[in-house]
């Protein structure tokens, strides 16, 4: 294991070598960037090199300190995450790594202690952590890894060296599911899926994806008829799944921009829209770029309220095809389909 690893990061990981083969490896680090995309290895990668007996700005992958480092057994490596059945990281769990940060490194060079998800810290645990932060010692590092850092208190952020790590493009990710024995086809769907992100294409691999388009197109259909029942059926049928409610919305905002395209005269052909199929073509074929806008906007006001502010999932949907609706119409070309229409 070593930051060879670490695919479509390149600038990231010439940041976090350069530091190590200069000596001047900062206290803590902010890995930030879309969730499956090579923060958590690259914090595993910075840990080896760190505590890695041959030195350099890279792991040999074979002394023992690489070794231990690589089967999660290393006394001086730790990984705090969301405890079972809590919904953040509290206080104690902090405070429990930082009495193990006082005490020097056991057997390696170096303690690491990696935060994942750092921003669903309580607001008591960040506060104690900051503690730790604003009085580093020598030899511990902190890796504070996210997909939300505007989540993170502004002062946990601002003792932190951010590294911003970038989604992956979807032929990398392609690549990488057939090198894991993926189907061509399906990995080309599962990598225009995937919003850069490895981990959420492996995901979408074991789900029902077809169902999943079904709904969405239903959805959107609902938002361009005479009446919202098709969408209103997709609504009630998602009654306490948060987990699938969050997933379509996203297909959702993927299909949009993809009717974005599709209205604004781009090039058809991606794997999605062929997936799609007719009824994709027969949306994209009435709605105008700013029906396609407005449902973005929508969808992103549905998916910020279940994340943030724990919004009921099937009323942020209704909610959202009632935006997608305008209450009273789409837009030009969608009103064609709802004229007469209420809310």
């Amino acid at each position: 294991m070593s930051f060879a690893a670490i695919q479509g990061q390149e600038r990231a990981v010439r940041i976090i070598r350069g530091a190590v083969a200069a000596g001047k490896v900062p206290h803590a680090y902010l890995f930030e960037g879309p969730p499956g995309v090579g923060k958590r290895l690259a914090a595993r990668c910075l840990a080896l090199a760190l505590n890695c007996r041959e030195g350099g700005d890279d792991a040999c992958g074979a002394c023992r300190d690489c070794r231990k480092i690589a089967a999660n057994t290393h006394p001086d490596v730790r990984w705090l995450g969301l405890p079972e059945g809590k919904r953040r990281i509290p206080i104690e769990a902090v405070r429990e790594q930082e009495r193990w940060l006082l005490v020097g490194a056991h057997e390696g060079r170096a303690k690491v202690l990696a935060v994942e998800p750092a921003d669903l810290m309580s607001e008591p645990a960040a506060n104690a952590l900051l503690k730790t932060l604003e009085e580093p010692r020598q030899g511990r590092f902190i890796v504070l890894i996210t997909a939300a850092a505007s989540a993170l208190l502004p002062t946990v952020r601002s003792r932190c060296q951010r590294v911003r790590f970038a989604a992956l493009e979807p032929t990398l990710v392609e690549r990488l599911l057939e090198a894991g024995g993926c189907e061509p086809a399906e990995a080309r769907l599962l990598g225009a899926l995937s919003a850069g992100s490895l981990d959420r294409a492996m995901a979408c691999a074991g789900e029902d994806i077809e169902a999943r388009i079904d709904r969405v197109l239903s959805l959107l259909e609902g938002a361009a008829a005479v009446t919202p029942g098709h969408g209103l059926a997709v609504s009630a049928g998602l009654r306490g799944e948060r987990d699938e409610v969050l997933a379509v919305s996203e297909l959702a905002l993927m299909v949009l921009h993809e009717l974005l395209r599709a209205r604004a005269g781009g090039a058809g052909g991606t794997a999605l829209r062929e997936r799609l199929g007719p009824r994709f073509e027969a949306l994209a074929a009435t709605g105008t770029v700013e029906d396609a806008a407005r449902g973005i906007a929508a969808i992103n006001q549905a998916l910020a309220g279940m994340r943030t502010n724990n919004m009921n999932p099937q009323l942020a949907v209704e909610g959202a095809l009632l935006a997608m609706r305008g209450r009273t119409a789409l837009g030009p070309g969608w009103t064609r389909l709802g004229a007469g229409r209420g809310t």
